[in-house]
């Protein structure tokens, strides 16, 4: 039912002067199109029958002005249709009495005493919402079933099944076709008992309380007892094939729908708190699960790595947070650095250390000090772990001859840090011609001469090309064959030095 707000006094417009002084001929010619139509013929008697009789007096009076006003003088509907036919014989309404219902101004002439809200219903008749304030009264009173169409109200007693021009009418005044708004995904789902009807409003087409818009239309003694709410629809979509589903107990557990029923919220509301509820039961789950924008991977850690693609060094620290995880994991267009943040305070040492080992701790507090982040501290972390990893593989040197230093650094360089690397310790060299073949050699074994060549004579491009095998076998070997390729590359470059540890 429509709820009043305050009451306004304004000028009235020729509009809506015409407007309601066409409604009330409409009334003097029959003031029974007012009326209720019975929808029930298995009412033992008719409620309305008592304002019926009222009605043959004003139809019998209609052009009788002095009995229209004693009419007029009493509060119920019939009295404002008395009022409402007063109009017919001065024919002009100076100013309007205005009164603001569910959010919209409603303006209405004042005449007699009858209550402003039969008044407006009087005066309101092409508008069903307002038609069937007039009836209220006593459908409280006596506990009625009443509809209200664009051409009628029906009155089906105390029968709660909805007749079906009303049925009709919600179905095109709100647009549904079978029911629904016709959009799939997450919705609310209003079972409407009395009716027998499930009605599924979407997330995106979710406005107002759609209960409450369909009430507007229609009186019923215990709302609440007709309808039930719930929200239907995946929140949580499903990433891994887990044996069990941890979270499938949290998803399914109901809501509860009074607040919804009774209007308090809206629609949009409603879906939102239904997602506020499912989260709330996943977080009580005592599991290290992950849900990313709303897919759950469980707890598969395999299926999370693949999800964000990390690098090398993220992923160690992906996995030691991932493993340690004793409660649900909610992330939103997170990234592995972003989790990683997330844990930092917590476990960003450990992985550190767990990565690096002795030198862990230092490059930990170095990060800290200068704000890099924990991918950062991690490829730093990483790196030093693959330089220790590759040079346990190769000789160590207490010195070398110019040349074999030279070579020895790019080759250590390559298998450190890859080629860009490599590439640097060749532009930031001093080059004789001896340096420069060997340069070339690896350039052409690191497959980059092609673009660095303009840079070498015919001579050192030649030279190179014949260390080239050499310098390939540097980059591929370890150990004791490493520093044979070492010593076969400056022998053949024309050093007579010897490679000693």
């Amino acid at each position: 039912m429509a709820k009043f707000k305050s009451k306004g006094i304004r000028v009235a417009s020729k509009v809506q002067e015409k407007k309601i002084l066409d409604i009330a001929e409409r009334l003097k010619e029959n003031p029974f199109i007012i009326l209720p139509e019975c929808g029930n013929k298995n009412c033992n008697a008719c409620f309305f029958k008592p304002i019926q009789k009222k009605f043959e007096k004003i139809k019998e009076a209609v052009n009788d002005e002095k009995k229209l006003s004693k009419m007029a003088n009493k509060k119920d509907i019939a009295s404002a249709v008395a009022g409402t036919i007063l109009l017919t014989f001065s024919k002009k309404i100076p100013y309007f009495a205005t009164k603001n219902i569910g959010g919209e101004t409603v303006v209405y002439a004042q005449r007699g005493k009858s209550q402003e809200q039969n008044l407006i219903a009087a005066q309101h008749i092409d508008d069903p919402a307002l038609h069937l304030l007039g009836f209220i009264d006593v459908a409280q009173k006596k506990k009625l079933y009443i509809y209200a169409t664009n051409e009628k109200i029906i009155c089906m007693g105390r029968d709660s099944k909805p007749p079906d021009e009303f049925l009709n009418f919600i179905l095109k005044k709100f647009g549904w076709k079978e029911w629904s708004c016709g959009h799939d995904g997450i919705c609310i789902k209003i079972r409407w008992i009395p009716a027998d009807k499930e009605i599924k409003i979407c997330e995106g087409c979710a406005k107002g309380n759609t209960i409450l818009r369909m009430t507007r239309y229609y009186y019923t003694p215990s709302p609440e007892k007709e309808f039930k709410a719930e929200v239907v629809g995946e929140v949580i979509h499903c990433g891994g094939e887990c044996e069990i589903c941890a979270i499938k107990e949290a998803k399914e557990k109901k809501m509860d729908d009074s607040f919804y029923i009774q209007g308090k919220i809206g629609d949009e509301e409603f879906i939102k708190n239904w997602r506020k509820k499912v989260r709330w039961n996943i977080e009580k789950i005592r599991e290290g699960i992950v849900i990313v924008d709303e897919t759950c991977y469980g707890s598969n850690i395999e299926e999370i790595i693949k999800k964000f693609k990390p690098n090398k060094w993220e992923e160690i620290g992906l996995r030691y947070v991932l493993e340690r995880l004793e409660r649900p994991l909610f992330l939103s267009d997170a990234t592995p650095n972003k989790i990683l943040l997330a844990h930092w305070n917590e476990h960003g040492k450990d992985i550190v250390k767990k990565i690096a080992g002795e030198g862990g701790e230092e490059i930990f507090e170095e990060g800290r000090r200068r704000n890099y982040s924990p991918s950062q501290v991690l490829e730093k972390a990483y790196e030093l772990q693959q330089e220790k990893k590759i040079l346990q593989d190769l000789p160590v040197y207490n010195k070398l001859p110019s040349l074999a230093s030279f070579a020895d650094a790019i080759a250590r360089a390559y298998k450190i840090k890859g080629t860009e690397e490599a590439m640097k310790k060749i532009h930031g060299e001093k080059m004789d011609t001896k340096k420069k073949a060997i340069a070339y050699a690896f350039l052409l074994a690191m497959k980059r001469a092609d673009s660095e060549a303009w840079k070498y004579s015919d001579m050192e491009r030649e030279f190179g090309e014949h260390l080239a095998p050499l310098a390939e076998k540097m980059l591929k070997e370890k150990g004791e064959n490493y520093q044979k390729a070492l010593q076969d590359l400056i022998t053949t470059s024309g050093s007579t030095k010897k490679i000693g540890g």
